[in-house]
């Protein structure tokens, strides 16, 4: 009986990747190269613009929880050990990046010389502190090299 719980969850681990994660692994770095084009759109016009980043990061949090929450998608990240630290650093990189378009697009919300400058100052500042402390936060929790976690970190269960 044990044998097949595992072969199915195997199964539902691949077909989870091959349906969810395939999609998703490219467009965790294509939605940031996307959010900069629009702060630049942002900074030639003067108007500020919708930002569609903030869905991307509620459908990735929610398909990425899903593969944390569920023992049998977690599979994947042990069979591919760099996949969760990638996931983990380019979600964060996305949340990152939208916020920081956000901040431009308040500020360009007034057509004010003086008020596009202070905002995209400020944008500038978050995306150096943020990207500083995402930084520091894995220099201090260094990944370990079988389960693709990371040390120092409590595991997320249900459980706990």
């Amino acid at each position: 009986m044990r044998n097949w719980k595992s072969v199915l969850g195997t199964i539902a681990a691949w077909a989870y990747f091959l349906a969810v994660m395939t999609w998703m692994l490219p467009m965790l770095i294509f939605i940031p190269l996307m959010t900069l084009s629009d702060m630049g759109t942002v900074m030639e016009s003067g108007f500020s613009i919708p930002n569609t980043g903030i869905y991307f990061i509620a459908v990735f949090g929610l398909f990425i929880g899903l593969s944390l929450v569920v023992p049998a998608f977690r599979k994947m990240y042990y069979k591919l050990p760099w996949m969760f630290p990638y996931v983990k650093i380019m979600f964060i990189n996305t949340i990152i990046i939208t916020v920081a378009l956000l901040l431009l697009n308040f500020g360009y919300e007034v057509q004010n010389d003086r008020r596009h400058l202070v905002w995209t100052l400020l944008m500038v500042a978050q995306l150096i502190i943020c990207r500083i402390l995402m930084s520091l936060y894995f220099h201090k929790r260094k990944k370990t090299a079988v389960s693709g976690g990371m040390t120092n970190e409590r595991p997320f269960s249900a459980r706990t």
